[in-house]
């Protein structure tokens, strides 16, 4: 047992004062000694004035500050001139928005058009796969159809041509070629994408950067199906997962937040259900965990080989270490025999079949997972793709296709592909964006943004959702299917080929209209063929680890294989585990970093037998000792002026054993002597003994539904009057049970409210603007620490001691209860952010750059873009509420519980993470949630009366 567990305390000399909830500090304190701390960055390394620290500057500084924005108005503002349509669409109304259905990365989603242009993303909820649920690439997709970066035209060896020139030169081209010819995209789930490449004369392989490859051999293997596994976390009463970041990266990770949040209420028919994570590195579906091991490879093959046994397939005896994890996991198991499930993350067929053989064993298939035959989709397959590269390295490849991918940057060895490439004559890229593989091909035919674009893709075994253009091609590009009809001769365009398809087993237009259609009444699962698995047992034991540490590499969950490393708000995205931004980093355990002495921002070379990078590191709690974790997605050598030359190139360590290996490979870390502070929106995580989130486990609350929220009320004594508290008034509820800490609701709140991109100086500068932000702290020992996750946001509080401070009165309450910010008064003097006790206040220290005109297109126009010298925070997307009540009144009805939605709550994959509504409606949402027993707000002894409410979270320990 730990000090921290024996005293609760943070066992520790580092003064952070934790003497209630256990939650620790940083890192380095609680793994290095004093000598060892030094400061992160340099005295003078936020001082944006550089000048002395006297008294006459700061008074300088200050008066600077206080003065700027009032001499603004001596300065003659440009006049910009509106032009007036010349032929207005009908359904245009100028400051009415139109909404389109559409899909995003297998989103079903909504899309909000203002005066044209697309602006803003939420969820479809009619679906009923992820049920209006969105992640953060989801959400911050509409930025990158603005994406200056874009290619304008058509190109063929090198010169820019029109499309008619395209087609007739690729044509000659293709005419003339001798070898095969082969096309190569992502794994695809489009239906009538997939025929059309079947009418198309050439071979189609399907390629992922990070790949499911094993996933969907062994269940080819297994059932005959070349398919992903389907889950149902709603329907486990335990889930047991082997590295699979299910509510991150792994799988359909709107869906399964979905299903997963709602077995995490404890109100539930069937109760909470337990959740076990085995993991070497800390991941966000392992921060959630009930149970969290921080275990090696070789000790999860250990335990998983003994998860077997335990069910009844092999023999294996764990090792003394992994036995009591192994047999807990097993008793869990076999006492929900049948409404269990288990996955694991490792893209190695012989792991995935010891999974498939466990859920079978368990009789899980068809109750909380199921394998469906679809004959609409194309899969990644590695083996085939490095069977491709052979194939053009002989010479025998006469034409290649590259449609969304960029295999020059994301396949492990560039020197052998880049020598493979080469060799073919006639190389074709349909890329958005230039790329590393598009500017080795003597083709570029530049693809439609999917929001310019019609397409149909299985979301689901069970459902399809339509993809339909809502904006004209902005950059002279077409659809990808467009150019392969144009080269096939065939007539018409691409959506009279999905219309042709679709009209005869659907309602067309509803089915436009609505986005989604159920194509089976029933889940289409295959049998199971029953096959051995003791030749997968044998070869999974036989596999040896290397020397050295143990190199994995991840997908972050914003900036993901590096697709989307061009856009802004995901590259300013906090990663939800280690609070950075804008970098890829080495991520060392505690132990490890205090034996080499190494600190966060200490810049180290990682390296293999292959490959080496320099990338500072990070000190994570979590990590096991022997492991280190580098992210993918970094290293661009070719995007635009945010993703180019960002961070380093981790794909590299990737290694190929018959599937594509993230975690083969071994090697060394030296530091380098360099430091480079990290970009972090948090580095304290300690409570400092306040009980900021409250917590219970699912036992405790069943006996008592007010277990751990049991905090005696303090005396309260108000020396104002109290606001009138009639009509609406509005109130948050957030269930800390539900929340993932996964961060689309920032992202959407970027969106919805014009929330400007600082760049990492000025994060480094603790500058960022976020109006919303997730708190994440670690409680217990540093090795497998508990986690828990806070979104904090404007409390909008009624006894806000912001106002009462304002010399200028540009904090004021509304008659609906919330805390308004009045922003041509604001005079900057940040009074109210030094009195604000949550810190949710945003200073805008600069003009921030808005002169791309394209990307100017995504600007809300409902919200101001605010200047230079003015505090902004949380408005409760006061604009939506404006919308729904005059939509309430043209309707000549009453406003309706639901009928307003923040940005933050609607993308919320969680069921019920955030609900917002009028507290004086008792029928409401948010007046049941006022009325549980688990609802406390935060620094209750302050009497700040905050609407924000917080439901306790809960355990099922």
């Amino acid at each position: 047992m730990s000090n921290l567990e024996k005293n609760n305390t943070c066992g520790t000399d580092c003064g952070c004062g934790s003497q209630v909830d256990g939650y620790w500090q940083d890192v380095e304190k609680k793994v290095l000694t004093k000598k060892e701390l030094t400061q992160e960055f340099d005295d003078n390394a936020f001082d944006s004035f550089s000048v002395q620290k006297t008294r006459r500057n700061f008074l300088k500084i200050m008066g600077f500050s206080v003065s700027a924005l009032p001499l603004t108005g001596c300065i003659k503002i440009p006049v910009r001139k509106a032009l007036p349509y010349l032929n207005k669409q009908p359904d245009t109304i100028p400051g009415v928005a139109n909404w389109y259905a559409s899909t995003y990365n297998r989103t079903p989603i909504l899309l909000k058009t203002r005066e044209g242009r697309p602006i803003k993303v939420e969820g479809n909820d009619k679906s009923l796969t992820t049920l209006g649920g969105t992640c953060a690439q989801d959400q911050a997709s509409v930025l990158s159809l603005y994406d200056s970066n874009r290619l304008r035209s058509a190109m063929v060896d090198g010169k820019a041509v029109e499309w008619d020139a395209f087609d007739k030169a690729l044509k000659a081209a293709l005419t003339n070629t001798q070898g095969e010819v082969v096309v190569v995209t992502p794994s695809m789930f489009s239906p009538s994408e997939v025929a059309l490449l079947k009418e198309f004369n050439g071979s189609h392989i399907a390629y992922d950067a990070t790949s499911s490859s094993a996933q969907v051999k062994a269940n080819e293997l297994a059932f005959g199906s070349r398919s992903l596994t389907e889950y149902n976390f709603e329907a486990a009463n335990v889930v047991v997962s082997f590295g699979a970041d299910f509510l991150g990266t792994f799988g359909n990770s709107v869906a399964n937040t979905k299903q997963y949040s709602r077995r995490r209420s404890a109100k539930h028919a069937d109760g909470m259900n337990k959740h076990i994570q085995v993991e070497a590195v800390m991941t966000m579906t392992g921060s959630n965990a009930d149970y969290r091991y921080t275990k090696s490879l070789a000790d999860q093959k250990d335990i998983l080989l003994s998860v077997l046994a335990g069910v009844g397939g092999t023999s294996h005896n764990a090792s003394s270490e992994n036995k009591e994890v192994a047999a807990q996991i097993v008793k869990e198991l076999k006492a929900n025999a049948g409404k269990s499930l288990l996955l694991v993350g490792d893209n190695d067929v012989n792991a995935q079949m010891i999974a498939y053989k466990i859920n079978t064993l368990l009789g899980n298939y068809g109750s909380t997972l199921w394998v469906a035959k679809n004959e609409g989709e194309v899969l990644a397959d590695d083996t085939a793709f490095e069977g491709l590269v052979d194939k053009m390295n002989a010479g025998s490849v006469g034409a290649v296709f590259f449609i969304g991918v960029n295999p020059l940057y994301t396949f492990h060895n560039k020197e052998k592909i880049e020598k493979a490439l080469a060799k073919v004559k006639t190389r074709v890229s349909f890329a958005m964006s230039a790329d590393e593989t598009s500017v080795a091909c003597n083709y570029i035919a530049p693809r439609n943004h999917p929001y310019e674009s019609w397409s149909d893709t299985l979301v689901s075994s069970t459902e399809v959702s339509f993809t339909q253009p809502v904006i004209q091609p902005l950059f002279g590009s077409r659809m990808w299917a467009e150019t392969i009809m144009a080269l096939m001769g065939k007539e018409g365009s691409f959506y009279d080929y999905i219309k042709a398809r679709w009209s005869t087993k659907t309602d067309w237009n509803k089915a436009l209209h609505d986005g989604v259609v159920a194509i089976n009444t029933s889940v289409n699962t295959v049998s199971d063929k029953g096959v051995s698995v003791e030749s997968y047992v044998s070869a999974f034991k036989k596999a040896k680890a290397g020397n050295g540490l143990n190199i994995i590499t991840y997908q972050k969950y914003a900036v993901g294989n590096g697709e989307m490393a061009n856009n802004p708000w995901l590259q300013e995205l906090p990663d939800p585990i280690t609070k950075a931004t804008w970098d890829n980093y080495v991520m060392v355990s505690p132990s490890y970093a205090k034996a080499q002495g190494i600190k966060s921002g200490d810049v180290v070379e990682l390296a293999s037998a292959t490959h080496k990078v320099k990338l500072p590191a990070i000190v994570q709690p979590g990590t096991e000792k022997n492991t280190v974790a580098v992210a993918l997605g970094y290293g661009r050598s070719v995007a635009g002026k945010v993703g180019k030359n960002l961070g380093a190139n981790a794909y590299p360590f990737v290694t190929y054993n018959g599937s594509l290996d993230y975690a083969g490979s071994f090697g060394s870390l030296n530091k380098t002597g360099e430091h480079k502070g990290l970009a972090q929106t948090q580095t304290h995580h300690s409570m400092e003994g306040r009980d900021i989130i409250r917590e219970t486990t699912f036992a405790e609350y069943v006996n008592n539904p007010k277990s751990g929220n049991e905090v005696p009320k303090p005396k309260m004594v108000n020396i104002y009057p109290g606001h009138k508290k009639d009509g609406h008034q509005w109130a948050m509820a957030i269930n800390l049970a539900s929340c993932t800490g996964c961060s689309s609701c920032i992202i959407s709140c970027n969106a919805e409210n014009n929330v400007p991109v600082v760049g990492r100086k000025e994060i480094a500068n603790k500058r960022d603007m976020h109006w919303l932000r997730i708190d994440r702290y670690y409680k217990g020992d540093e090795n497998q620490p508990e986690v828990a996750h806070m979104p904090m946001l404007c409390q909008h509080c009624d006894n806000a001691p912001c106002e009462n401070v304002c010399p200028v009165m540009a904090t004021v309450q509304s008659s609906d209860g919330l805390n308004q910010q009045v922003y041509n008064r604001c005079v900057g003097t940040r009074y109210c952010a030094n009195n604000c006790p949550y810190k949710v206040r945003r200073f805008n220290w600069f003009n921030y750059d808005h002169s791309d005109k394209y990307e100017r297109m995504v600007l809300n126009p409902d919200v101001s873009v605010r200047t230079r010298g003015i505090m902004e925070k949380c408005s409760m997307c006061v604009q939506r509420i404006q919308e729904g009540k005059l939509t309430a009144k043209r309707e000549r009805r009453e406003l309706q519980d639901g009928d307003i939605k923040l940005a933050c709550q609607q993308s919320c994959p969680a069921e019920d993470g955030i609900l917002f509504g009028d507290m004086n409606d008792p029928n409401s949402k948010i007046s049941q949630a006022l009325a549980d027993e688990r609802k406390y707000v935060v620094l209750e002894e302050l009497n700040v009366q905050p609407r924000v409410n917080y439901l306790t979270k809960i355990r099922n320990k």
